[in-house]
């Protein structure tokens, strides 16, 4: 019973020791401290990663110190070091953001190159439309467009000239239009030579003069809303030979076949005698009878 007795004195005392050492006034306090499993558990890992923590910055004090060897900063020496943190890290936030508008410029420029690259494969297809329009303005400028049009216009006569003339002259002459827009003569019987038109004698003058006059009448009336379907040729004939005579008559009387009226002013009476209807003019006689009209049929 005493062996009994002291060991329970021996454990109870032992557990006040316990109380006090962990700081609890009494066995009550001890009691209410105790804590469920889960909770317990999580202290304990709370405490284990701060010992981890502390071992930490344990180890990374010993490498700073290995790597100071001693040294020490000064206050004004800690405060640069601040100071030169603190303006790097503003340095490195400016090239931050200018970094930020740089990207932001670059998706900008390929954007805009891409546009442009459209751009050009447009401008490569209207090329050609832009080389036709930059010579329709070169002939819309001042009177450029209308002596164009007179040149071209001047041309097809010629060509219809030409054509005339070269029947009327058995294809020996024919005309056509120079660099400076007069006519020349292609003498055809000579080995196609050009020579001017003044170089021609009477009689070829007035059939280079006919075939441009018909040419010329049949441009008229094509301009018309009716034809006229008439035309009218006022001396001239004098200076014709027989030869030169007869294929003019023939030219002419081709017009009249073509459903073309020709009328004739001349005094020569071969030209006279080979028209079908005449209208004879009487001049008026001094104190006489005035100006008289008579018509002929052949």
């Amino acid at each position: 019973m005493k062996t009994t007795t002291a060991r329970a004195d021996k454990a109870d005392a032992q557990l006040r020791g316990a109380l006090k050492e962990a700081r609890f006034d009494d066995l009550r306090r001890a009691y209410l401290a105790i804590r469920p499993e889960e909770i317990r558990a999580a202290h304990t890992a709370e405490i284990e990663a701060h010992r981890q923590a502390l071992q930490d910055l344990a180890s990374a004090r010993k490498n700073l110190e290995v790597k100071l060897w001693h040294r020490r900063l000064s206050a004004a020496e800690w405060e640069e070091a601040q100071r030169k943190r603190a303006d790097a890290e503003e340095a490195h936030g400016a090239a931050l953001t200018a970094r930020g508008a740089a990207d932001e410029a670059l998706i900008d420029m390929q954007r805009r190159h891409a546009r442009w690259q459209d751009l050009d494969e447009i401008r490569r297809l209207l090329r050609p439309q832009v080389r036709d329009l930059e010579a329709m303005q070169g002939l819309l400028k001042g009177n450029k467009f209308v002596e164009f049009l007179a040149a071209e216009q001047l041309n097809y006569i010629a060509r219809d000239a030409s054509a005339r003339l070269a029947q009327l002259t058995r294809f020996r002459y024919v005309l056509e239009v120079d660099s400076d827009g007069g006519f020349v003569i292609r003498d055809d019987g000579n080995g196609g030579a050009r020579r001017p038109t003044s170089s021609l004698s009477g009689g070829e003058t007035f059939l280079a003069a006919l075939a441009l006059a018909l040419a010329l009448s049949d441009q008229i009336q094509l301009r018309g809303r009716y034809p006229l379907e008439f035309f009218f040729l006022d001396e001239g004939f004098g200076s014709l030979d027989a030869d030169a005579l007869e294929t003019v008559i023939a030219a002419l009387e081709r017009l009249h076949a073509e459903k073309m009226t020709v009328g004739i002013i001349s005094h020569v009476p071969e030209l006279q005698q080979r028209i079908p209807t005449r209208l004879l003019v009487a001049p008026a006689q001094p104190g006489g009878h005035g100006t008289r009209l008579r018509i002929e049929h052949a």
